[in-house]
């Protein structure tokens, strides 16, 4: 066993009980006003069986304890001491039994309620969980793209707390399965953020199809939480970029001006792994093979990659391992299967420059 899994065991035991500890206060403040109220009615009652001399004691006066126990009784119409006895404990006796049925019993009520409401996944155990959340990320729309996006946050391993306004929306069960919090509020509001835990996260990304509403969040975030990290989606690229430059948001990015270096690359016939954007240039690695008399063929590493303003991350030649990094000098063979990175503008040249030689541009 690697010397580093019981420092991952202790993290998580201390990570268990943070939760565990972040759970009982965000009970407390659930019931916070119930609490208080028993309290102060508590309070009363033993101060005041204090100060009463009891003929059953020999006139003498209560220990703290049992006078605490004594309000505790009243307060469940159990009084434990019997008339003649002073005006103002006859009304607690009388008016403490109220009191403790409503505080109690509409305490229970809402408890059984909001442990319902954990089986069921619903609103109320959503804001409880969520507010138990610390260094996540707020993810702000469950649309095609949200849940996606959420599912390569879960995958690494990063806390998620979700908003989704419409209720009806397909992808809020699959994000409970996946055990992230969906809170089913507006965004746009600041309570929304506010309970999905803006003040403790790290991020927040936001990418509904309402650009206005992605702008107003972005900027609602950076207010409510100035350190925190600002993604935001919007449909033109050009229109991203001059908002990520000139607002203190930390990225803006365009849902399709990333994904149609995909859309093209897929055309070409190649497997593509990834896209990004980098200074504005879309980019994307894919799997290319070269094909028995493509012009790639005998060529070497080293000149694909100068000719093209590409980089070659692995060459897999036919039933041998794959080798990562190739070097530059390594020659190319028919059957090689590489994994190519470059931007998407030279993408169809090198898918060309594999397949057969009269499609080729030569280099």
């Amino acid at each position: 066993m690697p010397a580093s899994s019981p420092v991952i065991v202790r993290h998580s035991r201390r990570r268990r009980l943070r939760v565990a500890l972040l759970y009982t206060q965000a009970i407390l403040l659930e019931f916070r006003g119930t609490l208080i109220a028993l309290a102060i009615l508590l309070i009363i009652g033993a101060a005041l069986h204090l100060i009463t001399p009891q003929p059953q004691l020999s006139n003498g006066r209560l220990p703290f304890g049992t006078a605490v126990y004594a309000g505790w009784m009243a307060l469940l119409a159990q009084p434990q001491f019997a008339p003649p006895q002073p005006g103002y404990l006859i009304f607690i006796y009388s008016i403490y039994p109220l009191c403790g049925f409503i505080l109690i019993g509409e305490g229970v009520i809402r408890l059984a309620q909001l442990m319902m409401s954990r089986r069921r996944g619903e609103k109320e155990w959503m804001i409880v969980m969520a507010s138990t959340y610390r260094d996540h990320v707020i993810l702000c729309g469950l649309g095609r793209l949200g849940i996606r996006v959420l599912e390569q946050l879960v995958t690494a391993g990063v806390a998620v707390v979700a908003l989704e306004k419409d209720p009806l929306s397909a992808f809020i069960d699959q994000a409970r399965t996946m055990g992230v919090p969906v809170l089913l509020r507006d965004m746009k509001e600041d309570q929304a953020l506010i309970d999905a835990g803006i003040v403790y996260a790290d991020a927040i990304i936001s990418c509904s199809n309402d650009d206005m509403a992605n702008l107003e969040v972005a900027l609602d975030a950076r207010r409510m939480n100035p350190k925190i990290r600002v993604v935001l989606r919007m449909f033109e690229q050009a229109v991203a970029s001059k908002i990520a430059g000139a607002l203190t948001i930390d990225a803006a990015f365009s849902a399709s001006s990333l994904a149609a270096p995909v859309v093209a690359a897929m055309s070409l016939k190649t497997k593509v792994l990834s896209t990004m954007m980098i200074a504005g240039v879309p980019h994307v690695a894919a799997e290319v093979t070269v094909a028995a008399d493509s012009h790639l063929a005998q060529k070497r590493i080293g000149e694909l990659e100068v000719g093209y303003g590409a980089r070659v991350l692995a060459r897999t030649p036919a039933g041998a391992a794959t080798q990562d990094s190739p070097t530059p000098g390594t020659a190319l063979t028919a059957g090689d299967t590489l994994v190519v990175y470059a931007p998407a503008s030279q993408m169809p040249t090198i898918a060309a420059a594999a397949g057969a030689r009269d499609l080729v541009a030569r280099i």
